[in-house]
């Protein structure tokens, strides 16, 4: 029982040491970091694709890839963006 207490507190510890690294990070190493997560997740897509579809070409893959992409983008943005209509809105 006391392992698990301990194994506990050392996770908390981790993550508060996470936390204060990341917002004690200068806003450049955040955005870069941004980049670097959005290029990983980015091939990893691409390697999912690719394992289901094997026969498609690379541009095939990457076209769906972007696909994918803009079919995300498009449902996160749904509630944030209210279309207006330009003669009404003055």
């Amino acid at each position: 029982m006391s392992s698990d207490l301990e194994t506990i507190a050392l996770e908390r510890s981790i993550y508060r040491s996470k936390v204060e690294r990341a917002r004690a990070a200068p806003l450049e190493a955040k955005l870069f970091a941004g980049a670097v997560l959005f290029d990983r997740v980015r091939e990893r897509m691409l390697c999912g694709i690719r394992s289901q579809f094997p026969s498609w070409s690379k541009a095939e893959v990457e076209a769906e890839c972007s696909h994918r992409l803009a079919v995300r983008r498009k449902r996160g943005e749904s509630r944030v963006y209210t279309p207006v209509d330009p003669a009404t809105d003055r």
